[in-house]
C-alpha cells in the first residue's frame, strides 16, 4: 500500500477513508469473505453482501505499480446512483512483492507476497478450512478475517456484573 497523502482543501479529488493511496472505496472487507479454496497466499472466496456483490472491483499493487478499478458497483457517495466505469494507475513506492483483490460479484480472489491481513496464509479445499494465519484451525465455511475485539471483560462477566447489578437495584 502506498503512504497517505494530504490533499490540498481546494482539491477536486474526494480522499475517502479506509483507503491508501487510491481514491476509491468499493473494496469487499475480508471479514465478508467466505473461504472456498485457499492455499498459501491465493485464495478463492465467496462475498455475499448485498448490495456490495454487485459489480466488480479489483486493486493490486505489483512492486512500484499500484491499480484499482470499479465496474457496476452501487453508488457510495451521496447523490451517486451507480458508479459505471472507474479506474486508477499510479506509480508508487514499493511496499510489498505483490499484493492483488479481484471481485466480481459473489466471487472474490485474492493473492499476495508476502501474506497480510487482508490475504492471509490459509489452507482451504471444497470450503473445509484446515489452517488459517499459520495456525491449524478445522471450521467449514470459515470467515477470511475474524473481528478482532477491542479488549474489556469477556462477554460472560459482563452479564454476571449485570446480573449482580440488577440484584442490586433490586434490594
Amino acid at each position: 500500500m502506498s503512504r497517505q497523502i494530504d490533499l490540498p482543501s481546494d482539491s477536486k479529488i474526494e480522499k475517502l477513508e479506509g483507503t491508501a493511496g487510491t481514491t476509491m472505496d468499493e473494496g469487499v472487507d475480508a471479514k465478508d469473505l467466505t473461504a472456498c479454496c485457499a492455499l498459501c497466499c491465493v485464495s478463492t472466496n465467496l462475498y455475499c453482501t448485498w448490495p456490495g456483490c454487485i459489480g466488480c472491483h479489483q486493486k493490486g499493487d505489483m512492486c512500484c505499480i499500484q491499480i484499482e478499478g470499479v465496474a457496476c458497483k452501487v453508488g457510495v457517495t451521496e447523490g451517486s446512483l451507480c458508479m459505471c466505469v472507474k479506474s486508477e494507475l499510479e506509480c508508487i513506492k514499493p511496499t510489498t512483492c505483490i499484493k492483488m483483490t479481484e471481485q466480481c460479484f459473489c466471487l472474490d480472489c485474492r493473492c499476495a507476497f508476502p501474506c497480510d491481513d487482508e490475504v492471509p496464509c490459509a489452507l482451504t479445499v471444497l470450503g473445509l478450512t484446515c489452517c488459517l494465519n499459520w495456525s491449524p484451525k478445522c471450521e467449514c465455511g470459515a470467515k477470511l478475517a475474524e473481528d478482532k475485539e477491542e479488549g474489556g471483560a469477556p462477554a460472560e462477566e459482563l452479564a454476571d456484573e449485570e446480573q449482580e447489578m440488577q440484584v442490586m437495584e433490586r434490594q
